[in-house]
């Protein structure tokens, strides 16, 4: 006797729960892990999915990937983008590409890319001056753009053609639609059909530069210029072209987002600041490089971007579709459906976790590592062999960018609580503003103060 579908979450007519996840989908799957249990299905338009949340349903879904579980069919609108690179090419593809993709995220090419994001942080920090406000993820996101097309292209591509390509890259990604065909005569498809070809032929222009004058260039394009499949064939310009598109859209956007509540949630959370800051002054105080050897010395700023990932990762929904039907748990799980794995629930377990809703990256200390309970407890960047190949680039961009901004500012959250936009792209804080005095001024200031204070009262201050 076939088990039962797992419990269907309710929703609308026809619509079912689309709209709601649309507007806010992690209080809708957070209602109904909490109502349904860590298996139960939800209705999106026409296509039911399976959510699925805990540690060993985590661990079926990598396992299953390119078995009975598709990466390339669930993300298939995406292909009109990326034609066949990475994350929307078939497994065997995917196989065929993976050493290729992986090559520029190598360790030993790390302390390079470190150098780029210090440069292109500090040039950002060098136009603030000693006071005034920013907007955090506006600022950060551009950030993200310059170290992307920096390490990406090179930094003469960075200097002359970075404003050109980011903006049509704006009009590209603005045409990403999971629902409507991506063939149909509409303003956004035309706009993203037509920066689709002037991105490529920017990106070309450099490759044909590159294999005119080979030798002269150490980053990820000529890497993926070099590159040969493993039975020695070039790797394809067009692939390249759509590899370089693809690492894009994979990074920058999921970085500047998760930077951005990494900087928030410790403003937020001034006693964890206090420790982080005790770490920075002792181990990168004002005037020191940083270094990705600064990086071994600073616990405390891994543990709260690790609780960032629990509280708020960039990948917040994973998709995969379903080959074939299979059981799990008490039910089964037909072919066509979706599958899905939701981090942003998952890291609220209370089997895992303790005080889900609470920031405390103390809980990532050797002392506590609550996450190594079991496999795949953080799942932010996700897992098995599609884990994200840039997870160490942007942990240490991201790092990179904390620790700058805390070693030369005093920082004061102005909008207290920020919000969650939504898109098919990573959730991100809505705009945030940000005050900020220089380190310097700021013990200036207070030292002056504590002086009049103690004039008033007739004492003497020891220097």
């Amino acid at each position: 006797m076939q088990k039962s579908t797992p419990p269907l979450l309710h929703g609308l007519p026809v619509i079912g729960n689309l709209l709601e996840f649309q507007k806010d989908r992690f209080t809708l799957l957070r209602r109904g892990y909490e109502t349904l249990g860590p298996i139960f299905t939800i209705q999106l338009g026409p296509k039911p999915a399976v959510v699925l949340i805990g540690p060993e349903y985590h661990d079926f879904f990598f396992r299953e990937t390119d078995k009975i579980l598709s990466m390339d069919k669930a993300y298939q609108f995406l292909s009109v983008m990326f034609e066949g690179a990475a994350f929307t090419a078939g497994p065997a593809e995917y196989d065929a590409q993976r050493h290729i993709v992986l090559a520029p995220f190598a360790g030993k090419k790390m302390p390079g890319y470190v150098e780029i994001m210090v440069e292109e942080i500090t040039n950002w920090l060098d136009s603030l001056g000693e006071a005034g406000t920013f907007e955090v993820v506006s600022a950060f996101t551009r950030i993200t753009q310059y170290v992307g097309a920096h390490a990406l292209m090179g930094r003469t591509f960075r200097d002359q053609l970075g404003d050109e390509f980011w903006d049509l890259y704006a009009e590209l990604s603005g045409g990403i639609d999971a629902v409507l065909p991506p063939n149909l005569p509409l303003p956004k498809f035309i706009k993203r059909d037509r920066a689709k070809k002037k991105l490529r032929a920017l990106i070309q222009q450099v490759i044909d530069e590159r294999r005119a004058q080979p030798g002269q260039h150490n980053d990820f394009l000529q890497d993926f210029v070099n590159a040969k499949y493993k039975d020695g064939r070039p790797f394809p310009d067009d692939l390249i072209v759509s590899l370089i598109l693809a690492l894009v859209f994979a990074g920058h956007e999921t970085t500047a987002g998760q930077g951005s509540w990494a900087l928030i949630l410790l403003l937020q959370n001034p006693e964890y600041l206090f420790k982080l800051r005790a770490e920075l002054d002792e181990h990168f105080p004002p005037g020191t490089p940083f270094t990705h050897q600064v990086l071994r010395n600073l616990p405390h700023l891994d543990w709260a971007l690790k609780e960032t990932e629990r509280l708020r990762p960039s990948a917040d929904i994973i998709f995969r579709y379903n080959l074939e039907g299979y059981e799990i748990g008490d039910y089964y799980v037909p072919k066509d459906w979706l599958t899905m794995l939701v981090p942003r629930v998952a890291h609220l377990n209370r089997e895992i976790f303790t005080a889900v809703d609470q920031y405390d990256p103390m809980r990532f200390s050797p002392e506590r590592a609550e996450d190594k309970v079991a496999d795949y407890t953080l799942i932010g960047f996700g897992g098995g062999r599609h884990r994200c190949a840039g997870y160490n680039f942007a942990m240490n961009e991201m790092a990179a960018f904390v620790a700058l901004v805390l070693q030369r500012y005093e920082l004061t959250l102005l909008d207290k609580t920020p919000g969650i936009q939504y898109g098919l792209g990573a959730p991100r804080p809505t705009p945030t503003r940000i005050g900020y005095r220089a380190r310097v001024q700021a013990r200036q200031e207070l030292g002056n103060a504590a002086l009049i204070q103690s004039d008033a009262a007739g004492g003497v201050l020891k220097r």
